[in-house]
């Protein structure tokens, strides 16, 4: 049982490690599985926007909501990332889209540009908003020098004193966060104990509440932040059951956390009832979408077994030798896998998780 444990926290470190390094375009007319991109589903306020102003969308997390902020060399930026859409790599850690990419399409506005790109394309590109998340971070700084969520607000705020976003783009603006799942990666990896979880917890949540205070004070009133998927089911964590069982005790975290959050995000709304905060129960969605496809695909395909693997020990999805070939395996149908790496959802993955929280957004309005 000792060997286990010390297998899930080394497993654990790499899968969320890696999400944000695996060593931007929009959507906009685009139509994936039924879901279309940037083709308006609802015409949001704009007799209140002086007729012609779009809603912005304000993002802010890691790798599951990271559209392209990493430099090109690492491997989100490389093949076979983004075979699926848009047929070439744009820093998404997908085959294609991710949940961005999503509740985008639910607005009715393509995907915000890439913080990293605001010097070098035209200010109107930044008319739906901007993507401040950085894949592999978290609340807490963690194992990637790259903008926590915190640094991330700051970046935000910056552009909010120069103006760029104005107040009134700020009031009809909606929030997405995902959060937290590298910070526990982080604490384990640093030698957290299993006992300091609950006050480990208590501290993501109040730096958490704090991050989503300081948004609220800026002007934004409507803001979604992510419930943590059943860490446990990734199969980073899953390889080292044959992909046949989920992590426990990680699992259990999970639950935790969520507890928690569900606790924290009642309080804000109480106290702020002329605003939105919104839970995306990602945990719910992962588990209905991994049960969805077990009970459809029979024995024929393993859910929980992703799509592109490294071909060898010490390889990953996307790796390469010191010659520049290729290390890894893909399967031959992308849009049957829900896992795309060993981390991330295929893009056929995060529409079905669209597909179940998709009800949920209309309470944004």
């Amino acid at each position: 049982m000792k060997e286990e444990e010390e297998g899930e926290r080394r497993l654990i470190f790499c899968f969320k490690h890696s999400r944000g390094i695996l060593t931007s375009s929009s959507s906009d007319g685009f139509v994936s599985s039924g879901v279309k991109f940037a083709e308006k589903e609802w015409l949001v306020g704009k007799d209140q926007r002086n007729g012609s102003e779009a809603l912005k969308l304000l993002v802010f997390g890691d790798s599951y909501v990271d559209t392209g902020n990493w430099e090109k060399s690492s491997g989100s930026w490389h093949s076979p990332y983004g075979m699926t859409f848009p047929g070439k790599p744009t820093g998404r850690f997908s085959d294609g889209r991710v949940l961005t990419d999503f509740i985008a399409s639910f607005f009715g506005v393509p995907s915000p540009q890439p913080y990293m790109w605001r010097k070098s394309v035209k200010k109107p590109l930044f008319q739906y908003g901007m993507n401040f998340a950085y894949g592999g971070t978290g609340v807490f700084n963690t194992m990637v020098n790259q903008p926590n969520m915190t640094s991330q607000i700051d970046l935000f705020q910056g552009l909010v004193k120069e103006n760029f976003f104005t107040k009134q783009d700020l009031e009809f603006s909606v929030v997405l966060l995902s959060v937290a799942g590298n910070d526990y990666a982080a604490h384990v990896f640093r030698d957290g104990k299993e006992q300091d979880l609950p006050n480990f917890t208590g501290s993501l949540m109040n730096q958490l509440e704090v991050n989503i205070r300081r948004i609220h004070s800026l002007g934004v009133r409507k803001m979604a932040v992510t419930a943590v998927e059943p860490m446990g089911c990734l199969p980073q964590l899953t390889a080292f059951y044959s992909y046949e069982n989920c992590s426990e005790s990680w699992n259990s975290i999970t639950d935790f956390h969520n507890r928690a959050l569900q606790q924290m995000v009642q309080k804000l709304q109480l106290e702020n009832a002329e605003s939105k905060f919104l839970i995306l129960d990602l945990h719910t969605a992962f588990t209905s979408a991994l049960k969805t496809r077990e009970s459809t695909a029979g024995s024929s395909l393993n859910p929980l077994k992703p799509c592109c693997v490294g071909s060898g020990k010490g390889y990953s999805c996307g790796s390469t030798d010191e010659k520049g070939a290729k290390k890894y395996e893909v399967c031959k149908n992308p849009e049957l896998s829900f896992f795309w790496d060993t981390i991330h959802p295929s893009q056929s993955g995060w529409e079905s998780v669209y597909s179940i929280i998709r009800p949920s957004l209309y309470e944004l309005y």
